[in-house]
């Protein structure tokens, strides 16, 4: 029985690939979350780059938003009722009018099965104009395509990494999101982002959520149950953090991180951003 999408809407998300926007939280919620991350990035100016990977096993306030019944709701209309969060990271676009995401599909990286949501949960407008996220309807569908590694580019994805083949981008579409909106899509969908041209900084959240039956052939990784239960037990499970940037939370952090980068990073000349020297 759907909860917060229409049959017809879940029936476009299988077929097209993606559903947007959806209303996550009020502008006055987006508006505290992002005094958090503000608060946050004035507490540990040193360690925001903690937040590219695991953001929720850091804060409490991240742990909180991954949790609201409007997200989990469609979450379970496309997933089912029992869902892990495996991922989160921040997304960040200041105005310089230069960071982008070039076209890639997630699935080159990672090859959980059967299928990764991804929720981009914009804080703060994500319009074509700072640098909203746009999807090829359907192409989640296709192949993986070849991508190629790139190095000091302004390209904000974690190898820099872009599609090698030929794309023909003429049938995407963008989705604009409103803050506390915001867009789901298979991380199989060929998507990408420009560069911010607005007068403010762009935050989006990207929440990666999986079935508790999906699984990763190698090596182990690790997720938090946010709704419903877990029967399968094919992730190890990640603590809920007490406090912000506490000495458990830390280590719980570290441990994803490595098993997770290896899966991410494997054979790349790029390391995880998430790591700066001191943070081994």
């Amino acid at each position: 029985m759907p909860q917060a999408l229409t049959a017809d809407e879940i029936a476009a998300f299988h077929e097209n690939g993606y559903h947007a926007p959806l209303r996550v939280m009020s502008a006055a919620q987006a508006l505290h979350y992002r005094g958090c991350l503000e608060r946050f990035t004035a507490r540990y100016p040193d360690d925001v780059n903690k937040l590219d990977q695991g953001a929720s096993l850091l804060c409490p306030w991240v742990d909180e938003f991954i949790r609201l019944p409007n997200l989990l709701d469609a979450m379970a209309d496309l997933i089912g009722p029992d869902i892990l969060c495996w991922g989160v990271t921040l997304r960040l676009k200041q105005p310089d009018a230069k960071t982008f995401a070039g076209w890639h599909q997630d699935t080159a990286y990672s090859d959980i099965k059967p299928i990764v949501v991804i929720a981009a949960l914009a804080l703060s407008d994500a319009s074509t104009e700072s640098g909203g996220v746009r999807v090829i309807p359907g192409s989640h569908k296709w192949d993986t395509l070849p991508h190629k590694e790139n190095f000091g580019t302004a390209n904000m994805l974690s190898r820099e990494q872009i599609i090698d083949a030929d794309l023909d981008a003429m049938d995407a579409v963008e989705l604009p999101l409103r803050a506390g909106e915001a867009a789901l899509f298979n991380n199989a969908i060929c998507h990408a982002s420009g560069p911010n041209l607005s007068d403010d900084t762009r935050i989006i959240f990207i929440i990666e959520m999986i079935p508790t039956h999906a699984y990763q052939h190698e090596p182990r990784e690790s997720a938090m149950l946010v709704r419903g239960q877990d029967a399968h037990h094919n992730f190890d499970v990640d603590p809920r953090p007490e406090s912000e940037m506490s000495p458990a939370a830390l280590d719980a952090w570290r441990r994803k991180v490595e098993v997770q980068a290896s899966v991410l990073y494997r054979g790349a000349g790029h390391g995880t951003r998430a790591f700066r020297q001191g943070d081994r």
